[in-house]
């Protein structure tokens, strides 16, 4: 073979191997994001908790909640 063939197929292997795994990294972006979407869905669509019958634990979950909707807005 001669020297500008080898250096055609080195030039080309290296590029479809490049092409390749920016494919694959687009591809797995996709994925991640889709993962997400579909966990932060399964917990929108969760059916909501059932309120403890102790006085003094509901007491502190509405404390807990009032406290994350503040850090929140914040």
């Amino acid at each position: 073979m001669e020297t500008s063939n080898i250096l055609l197929l080195v030039i080309s292997s290296a590029v479809s191997f490049g092409v390749g795994r920016t494919i694959m990294h687009f591809r797995r972006k996709k994925r991640e994001k889709q993962a997400q979407e579909h966990q932060a869905q399964a917990l929108r669509n969760r059916p909501p908790e059932v309120e403890s019958s102790n006085k003094s634990k509901r007491k502190r979950q509405l404390q807990q909640l009032a406290k994350e909707g503040k850090s929140r807005q914040s």
